[in-house]
């Protein structure tokens, strides 16, 4: 990618990159197998629900760096398949991990996609928006891809792959950035992936919406105000570790709560 490297101060892609996947696997050993197994219920609070949330400072750096990697690779073609394959290899450690109980559900499997496939639809739309087509052949192409993410139950609905435009065209507008990308967060909590049921309050605020809404919003300033635009040392490993990271330590998680479990 061709960004430019000669920025000082501030964070490099690099080092959110790091963030991303330490945050993510804190939270999610945390979220998916120390809950299941009633070991979070027995750390003190706040802190049992600060380590299960944490990972939610991830996934706003991973929408922002779909928008940038759209914006700088030299083969859309080649992003995206990279992007649909380890959404594949991702969903059957998913089927696992998000099961409430143990093992794997074939429910989860085939109608409830991972997060890799909303990046996967983001970057799509991304294509879509930015083509040659008319407005209405590219308004009709997202709006379809948005009504597939909301029927397989992706994970951040349609919310994620909005984050994700945002983000690409409100590149340079760092407050109205995290503005928008704060509400369609808020608003994925109320329609979207963590939707609880209840009532019209429930909905609106639950005791999970501050700690989801405030590390989120950490993710949200981090891309906004202290990203550079430098890669930061370059590095093959991490480079590809990126994508290598989310099936891994979600095998990594049903490993542990498959044999912690039996």
């Amino acid at each position: 990618m061709d960004q430019k490297t000669n920025v000082e101060g501030g964070i490099s892609r690099n080092v959110l990159k790091m963030i991303a996947i330490v945050t993510i696997a804190i939270g999610h050993f945390f979220l998916y197998t120390l809950t299941t197994l009633n070991v979070v219920q027995k750390i003190p609070k706040p802190w049992g629900k600060l380590l299960c949330y944490v990972c939610f400072v991830g996934p706003p750096i991973f929408m922002f760096f779909i928008s940038e990697g759209f914006r700088y690779t030299s083969s859309k073609k080649k992003y995206g398949m990279r992007l649909l394959l380890f959404a594949i290899i991702t969903q059957v450690a998913f089927a696992i991990t998000t099961n409430s109980g143990l093992g794997f559900d074939l429910n989860t499997f085939f109608f409830s996609w991972n997060v890799f496939f909303a990046l996967l639809l983001g970057f799509l739309d991304l294509c879509i928006l930015t083509s040659k087509e008319n407005l209405a052949i590219r308004l009709s192409g997202v709006l379809a891809t948005l009504i597939l993410s909301y029927v397989m139950k992706t994970e951040w609905r349609v919310f994620g792959q909005l984050i994700i435009i945002a983000f690409y065209y409100l590149r340079e507008r760092k407050v109205l950035k995290m503005v928008v990308a704060s509400i369609l967060i808020y608003l994925s909590l109320i329609f979207g992936d963590y939707e609880l049921g209840g009532t019209l309050e429930v909905y609106l605020w639950t005791k999970q919406t501050p700690y989801i809404m405030g590390f989120s919003i950490i993710g949200i300033v981090l891309v906004s105000f202290f990203y550079v635009g430098k890669n930061g040392a370059k590095n093959k490993f991490l480079k590809y570790f990126f994508y290598v990271f989310y099936p891994i330590h979600l095998i990594l998680i049903d490993i542990v709560k498959l044999t912690v479990g039996t």
